[in-house]
């Protein structure tokens, strides 16, 4: 099964991070599960609720995905 991340991004109102290239790397290398945490994919918003959102494709199927920090996404 092959995963296209079109765009994903993690933060908060207080500052974002675009995250498509390391969620990329990440289900290139480590599979279909992400555990959205600052340790991944960076703090971009110390001391605050971040969230995660991401737009992918598998198999010609466009998929989207939302979710708060801690939380685990599964791309399927």
């Amino acid at each position: 099964m092959s995963i296209k991340i079109i765009g994903a991004a993690y933060g908060a109102k207080e500052g974002s991070f675009d995250v498509t290239g390391l969620v990329q790397q990440h289900v290139n290398n480590k599979g279909d599960e992400l555990k959205v945490t600052n340790q991944d994919l960076g703090d971009p918003a110390p001391g605050h609720t971040k969230h995660f959102g991401v737009v992918y494709e598998i198999e010609g199927n466009r998929n989207s995905l939302a979710c708060e920090e801690g939380q685990t996404v599964l791309f399927r």
